[in-house]
Order: C-alpha cells, then sequence, then structure tokens
C-alpha cells in the first residue's frame, strides 16, 4: 500500500484520513434509463449488475477497509433476525450528487445516505465481499450493503422507485467520493419500561430526539403485565421514525411488535401459514394447537383444508419444546395469554425456546 499525498492507496479506491472521505471509480453498466435500480454500485462480479448503474473497479473488501482508513466507522447493519429493521451509521455526503444520476419517481422525500459497514462474517470482514449480490450501495434494506438510505425501506416497496436520471455509456468509468457528513448520527438508547413507568420515558424519548436521531432498543420488565406491555408497544408504535427508530429488543425478551399482532390472524383462513398455537389455559395447563395444511389437486379450490390437532401439557416447558419443534417451517408462534400475565412468565416461556422461532405475537385470550 502506498501513500500519496495523505491519500492512502489500494488499488481503484482511495482513503483520506484527513478529510475523511473516500475516493473510488467505477465501470458504468449502460442500464438505460426506464429501467428499475435496485443498487447504485455493487461489486466486481456481482450477479446483479443489470439491477445497478455501475460496477465498483475495486473489490468491496478492499473499499471496506478504505472507509475504516478514512475514520468512518461501522455503524448497524439492518437484521431481521434481531428486529433491526432501520440501518444505523455515520451520514455521508456523495459527489456526483444522488440526483444527478438517480431519477426518484415516486415523489417521496430522499433520507440521507449512511454507512453501516454491512453484515459481518465471524471474522469481522463484509459478508459484501464474498456474497452476491456483492451490495456496496442498495436502495432497499439489504443487511449486507455497505451503505443503505436512512430509512426502513422494504424492497417490495422500493422496486421501481428509482430509475437512472443520466445515460451512461457501457464501460464508462466515473468517480465517486464519499464524504463523512455527520459523525454519530444515531445515538444509540435502551430505555427499561416498567410498570408505570412509559409515560416518563416516551417523554424522554422525545426530549432525547429534538438533538439527534435515536436507536432505542427497549427493554419491557418483567414485573409489567401484558396488557401494560400492550399499551407501551402502541405508543412505541407512534414513535417509530427515523428521528426515533424502535430498533431491536433486549436479550431474551420480544420486540415491540410482538405485543401488536394483527386482529385478523384469529382466524386461521386468513393466516399466510399456520404456525403453532400457544394458549394459557384458565386452570393453568397449556394446549399447544398444531394446523396441518392440506392442499387439494383441484385447481378450482384455492385455499387448503385445516386440520388442528390439540396437545395437552400441565407444564410450560413441555408445551413449549413442541412449539420449538412445530415452529420450526413457520419460525413464528401465536401465543393466546391473559392480559394480567406477566411478562416474567412469558419470558420463561421464551427461555425453552432454542430453535427457528424469530417472531412472537401475543393475542389476548
Amino acid at each position: 500500500m502506498n501513500f500519496v499525498a495523505g491519500l492512502i492507496v489500494a488499488a481503484a479506491v482511495l482513503a483520506d484520513p484527513d478529510t475523511h472521505s473516500v475516493t473510488l471509480t467505477a465501470t458504468a453498466t449502460g442500464i438505460t434509463k426506464p429501467s428499475p435500480l435496485e443498487f447504485l454500485i455493487v461489486g466486481p462480479g456481482s450477479d446483479h449488475d443489470y439491477e445497478s448503474m455501475f460496477v465498483a473497479d475495486a473489490d468491496i473488501g478492499e473499499i471496506a477497509k478504505a472507509f475504516k482508513d478514512a475514520g468512518i466507522s461501522n455503524g448497524r447493519a439492518v437484521d431481521p433476525v434481531e428486529a433491526r429493521f432501520w440501518p444505523v451509521g455515520d451520514f455521508l455526503k456523495i459527489e456526483p450528487e444522488f440526483d444527478s444520476l438517480v431519477r426518484e419517481c415516486h415523489e417521496l422525500p430522499l433520507r440521507p445516505i449512511s454507512f453501516t459497514g454491512g453484515s459481518k462474517n465471524d471474522d469481522g470482514t463484509p459478508v459484501a465481499a464474498t456474497n452476491m449480490p456483492l451490495a456496496l450501495f442498495a436502495f432497499y434494506n439489504l443487511p449486507q450493503s455497505l451503505i443503505q438510505f436512512d430509512e426502513a425501506l422494504d424492497q417490495s416497496v422500493t422496486y421501481g422507485r428509482f430509475k437512472p436520471a443520466k445515460q451512461f455509456k457501457t464501460g464508462e468509468r466515473v468517480s465517486f467520493k464519499f464524504s463523512l457528513a455527520k459523525k454519530n448520527a444515531n445515538i444509540a438508547v435502551s430505555p427499561e419500561f416498567k410498570s408505570g413507568n412509559a409515560a416518563e420515558i416516551l417523554t424522554l424519548l422525545r426530549e432525547k430526539a429534538n438533538n439527534a436521531e435515536l436507536d432505542v432498543i427497549p427493554g419491557f420488565s418483567g414485573d409489567m403485565t401484558l396488557e401494560e406491555a400492550r399499551k407501551t408497544a402502541q405508543l412505541l408504535s407512534m414513535l417509530d421514525s427515523p428521528q426515533i427508530k424502535i430498533n431491536g429488543y433486549a436479550s431474551g425478551q420480544f420486540f415491540y411488535q410482538s405485543f401488536l399482532p394483527k386482529e385478523a390472524w384469529r382466524d386461521r383462513k386468513e393466516r399466510l401459514c399456520q404456525p403453532p398455537e400457544l394458549h394459557y389455559n384458565d386452570d393453568g395447563t397449556f394446549t399447544v394447537v398444531d394446523i396441518k395444511e392440506t392442499w387439494s389437486k383441484d385447481d378450482n379450490v384455492l385455499d387448503p383444508i385445516l386440520t388442528p390437532t390439540s396437545h395437552s401439557f400441565d407444564n410450560i416447558e413441555d408445551a413449549a419444546k413442541l412449539c420449538d419443534k412445530l415452529g420450526d417451517y413457520t419460525s413464528t408462534i401465536l401465543i393466546y395469554a391473559p392480559e394480567s400475565i406477566k411478562l416474567s412468565e412469558l419470558y420463561k416461556m421464551r427461555s425453552y425456546i432454542k430453535g427457528a422461532i424469530l417472531n412472537y405475537y401475543f393475542l389476548q385470550k
């Protein structure tokens, strides 16, 4: 690696620690103006170059290192498993300006772009360096993408939103400069909600958000009832925004949206899949319901036949372990519990689930 005029040079990417900037070259794919875009830049060899305006000349791993050398820190990538749906990181300025390259077709305002650094392998290297689509800057919330908009953007929502504003010839090379615009753009906050303190904490969050965007991982104390947790979650849902990102959950607990299921899910025919149901019974026993779907060979029959099978248990450990096994396919569980139950009892149930269940939803019994 050579040092030239304060720049750290690594192939087709330059890191300037003095100005906290990264300059890189990329080659135009030649994508036409009417074509939908999902990426601004991908890495060399990407299998999604047909959805990207440019392919970087440098490897994504080299580019990630350049950001580090420039003093731009990794933030937090989105992670659906951890219920982190908002990207978090230092804000960047891009040159050429984004709207000179890309047209936003839905007439929606654009949030800043942030450097999350993308998801990481166990050795700390960026997943994007080796895993397709080798994303440097994705327009939707792709965990591996090093750069994201500071917004929760589902892929299906963003498809068709972005198209080229300028036509570049195939093979045309363009220089990009990413500069640090705002350090520590999102402040991490981990409030603990307890019985009776929701109003106080929510007021504090609003006050903090006057000066900085918040990356909030809420905790729910075991002394809260399910009813209290549900009411608190309703208030959090109204705050959830780029300014106050409700972004994950405390270890061993539940994401706040677990307390806000759709009431339509009570009707099994309205569900997209059939997760196991766990019922807390009035007599202290537990019932697990496994619903099997049988699809007809008749093309005129669009809905499956649903066959529920109930399993009774005297203790929550055995009931939870069966749910764990049944939920492996759907990764979801529906829990019918009284509003008066303490969260500590629900955390105990969760501790017995060790498998692939990621989504917990509590329906009022």
